[in-house]
C-alpha cells in the first residue's frame, strides 16, 4: 500500500469522525435526554419507613411473645412437679413415675421450644419477602408511569467492620457512589406504597 492510499484512508476516516460529532451536536437536546431517564431508590430507606412493615413488626413480636409464654408455663409445670418430687423418698414409685413424667415433658419442651423458634423464622422470612416484593412492584408501577428507563438500586452500607472480608464484601456490594437528588426517587415510592397500603388498610377495617 503507497502513502498516498494510506493518506487517503486516514484523511477519510477523519471526515467520517467529525461527521457523526456534528450530526450528534445537532440533535435535539430534549430527544436525547428523553431517550434515558434514570432514578435511584433505597430499599433499606422504604422498608424503614414503610407503615406495613411496622404493623406487621408488631404482629410477629406478639406471636413470638405468646411463645414464650408458652414455653415460661411449660418450664413452670416442670419445676413445680421436680420440687414435688424432690420430697418423695427415693425409690418410691410416686417419685419414678414423676422421673418418667419429668423426662418426658423435658423432651415436650424441647420439641416445642424448636417448633416455635422454625414457626418465627418462617414467619419472619415470609414478611421479609412479601413487604421486598411490594417494594418492587411498586418501584416498577412508579417507573413505568414515569417512563422510567431504569431505576437502580442505591446502598448505605455501615463500613465499620472487624473483618477485612466483610469490610471488602460491603464495599463490594454498593452499586451507587453519588447521585443528585433530583434523580432519587426514594421519598415517591415511599409515600406511594404507604398510601396504597393505608388504602387497603381502610377498605379492610369498613368490611
Amino acid at each position: 500500500m503507497n502513502k498516498k492510499s494510506i493518506k487517503y484512508r486516514i484523511l477519510t476516516i477523519f471526515l467520517c469522525s467529525i461527521a457523526c460529532v456534528v450530526a450528534f451536536k445537532s440533535m435535539p437536546q430534549d430527544v436525547v435526554a428523553e431517550e434515558l431517564k434514570i432514578g435511584i431508590v433505597d430499599i433499606n430507606e422504604i422498608f424503614d419507613k414503610y407503615d406495613k412493615r411496622t404493623d406487621l413488626d408488631q404482629e410477629l413480636k406478639e406471636t413470638e411473645a405468646e411463645f414464650k409464654k408458652e414455653i415460661e408455663s411449660k418450664k413452670k409445670i416442670m419445676i413445680d412437679l421436680n420440687e414435688e418430687t424432690q420430697l418423695l423418698d427415693l425409690g418410691s414409685e410416686t417419685r419414678n413415675e414423676n422421673m418418667e413424667i419429668l423426662e418426658r415433658k423435658n423432651v415436650e419442651l424441647e420439641g416445642y421450644a424448636k417448633f416455635a423458634e422454625q414457626q418465627l423464622t418462617k414467619k419472619y422470612k415470609d414478611a421479609f419477602e412479601k413487604i421486598y416484593e411490594e417494594i418492587v412492584k411498586e418501584v416498577d408501577s412508579f417507573g413505568k408511569e414515569k417512563n422510567y428507563s431504569v431505576i437502580i438500586k442505591k446502598e448505605k452500607p455501615n463500613l465499620q467492620s472487624n473483618q477485612l472480608s466483610d469490610l471488602q464484601f460491603k464495599i463490594g456490594i454498593r452499586t451507587v457512589l453519588y447521585n443528585s437528588s433530583e434523580i432519587d426517587v426514594t421519598p415517591n415510592i415511599t409515600e406511594r406504597i404507604n398510601a396504597r397500603y393505608q388504602k387497603e388498610k381502610n377498605a379492610s377495617a369498613g368490611k
